[in-house]
C-alpha cells in the first residue's frame, strides 16, 4: 500500500512538474510580447489596450498561447466588445513569434495597433458604426485631433482639417488591406473619409469630398486622392489656388462621358 501511494505521488509530482514548466513557459513568452512588441510610434501594448478601452467598445478578456505551428509561437489577446458577452463572441488578437524573434501581428483587423492606440481605437469605432453596433464613440471618429498620426509635408493631416474648417463625416474607413499573395509586399493600410469644408472652393471637394492616405510598412503615409493631394501639397486656405493639371484631366474625362450618356 506504502508503494502504490509512492508511486502515484511520484506520478503527480512529475505530472505537476510538466504543468508547472509548460505554465511557466507561457508566462515568459507573453511576457516577451508585452515588454518588447511596440507600435511604430513607440507605444506599448498596455497603452494600447488601456486607451482603446476608454473608447470604444473593446474589453480585453485575457492572455494566452496557442499552439506551436511552423516553428512560431502565437501568442494571443482575447477580447470583446461587452462585458457580458459570452466566449463565442471574443475576438482575438495574435502575435506570432518566429524562432528569430520577429513578431507578427494579426489577423488584418489588428494590423491597425501598429500604428499606435488612435489608429486603433479609430478602427474599431468604424467597424461598429458598419456593423450597427449600439451607440458607437462617433465624436471621436468626428474630433479631427485623433487624424494627426497621418503626417503631411504641411503638418498632421487633424490640425490642416482644422484649419481648413472640414468636419469629418460618413464614411470613416482605416483599414489594413491585405491584397493577393502574389502582391503581398504591397499590403498596406488606408484611411479614407468624407468631409465637410466651409472655405472656397469646388463643390465635389468641399462637400463630401474624400480624402484617402494609404502607408505601406514604415513608409511615410502617401496622399491617394485628388483632395488628399492638396491637402498634402498646399497649406490650408490655399488648396484650391492651383490648377493640378492631372486632376482637369481626370474630371474632364467624367464630364464629357457623362455628357455622353445624356
Amino acid at each position: 500500500m506504502f508503494h502504490r501511494w509512492s508511486l502515484l505521488f511520484a506520478m503527480f509530482a512529475i505530472i505537476s512538474a510538466i504543468f508547472g514548466r509548460a505554465y511557466a513557459e507561457e508566462d515568459v513568452l507573453i511576457k516577451r510580447v508585452k515588454t518588447t512588441w511596440r507600435a511604430q510610434d513607440g507605444a506599448t501594448i498596455d497603452d494600447i489596450l488601456s486607451h482603446a478601452a476608454k473608447v470604444a467598445h473593446f474589453v480585453p478578456r485575457g492572455w494566452g498561447v496557442g499552439q506551436k505551428h511552423d516553428s512560431e509561437d502565437p501568442v494571443f489577446l482575447s477580447w470583446s466588445r461587452n462585458q457580458g458577452d459570452k466566449p463565442d463572441d471574443e475576438y482575438t488578437i495574435t502575435w506570432d513569434i518566429s524562432a528569430s524573434g520577429v513578431m507578427s501581428l494579426g489577423p488584418a483587423y489588428a494590423k491597425t495597433m501598429e500604428l499606435g492606440w488612435r489608429p486603433f481605437a479609430l478602427s474599431l469605432i468604424a467597424r461598429e458604426v458598419a456593423d450597427d453596433y449600439p451607440q458607437p464613440n462617433v465624436s471621436f471618429l468626428r474630433d479631427t485631433s485623433n487624424y494627426d498620426f497621418v503626417a503631411t509635408a504641411q503638418g498632421g493631416l487633424g490640425d490642416l482639417l482644422k484649419k481648413g474648417r472640414c468636419t469629418i463625416g460618413n464614411p470613416v474607413s482605416l483599414e489594413y488591406v491585405v491584397l493577393s499573395d502574389k502582391a503581398s509586399k504591397d499590403d498596406l493600410w488606408r484611411l479614407q473619409l468624407s468631409v465637410d469644408c466651409k472655405i472656397t472652393g469646388p463643390s465635389y471637394f468641399t462637400r463630401q469630398g474624400i480624402i484617402i492616405f494609404k502607408k505601406k510598412n514604415r513608409d511615410a503615409w502617401q496622399p491617394a486622392s485628388f483632395f488628399a493631394r492638396r491637402i498634402a501639397k498646399y497649406p490650408p486656405g490655399h488648396w484650391f489656388e492651383q490648377e493640378e493639371p492631372d486632376e482637369k484631366r481626370t474630371f474632364d474625362a467624367v464630364r464629357k462621358v457623362l455628357k455622353g450618356t445624356r
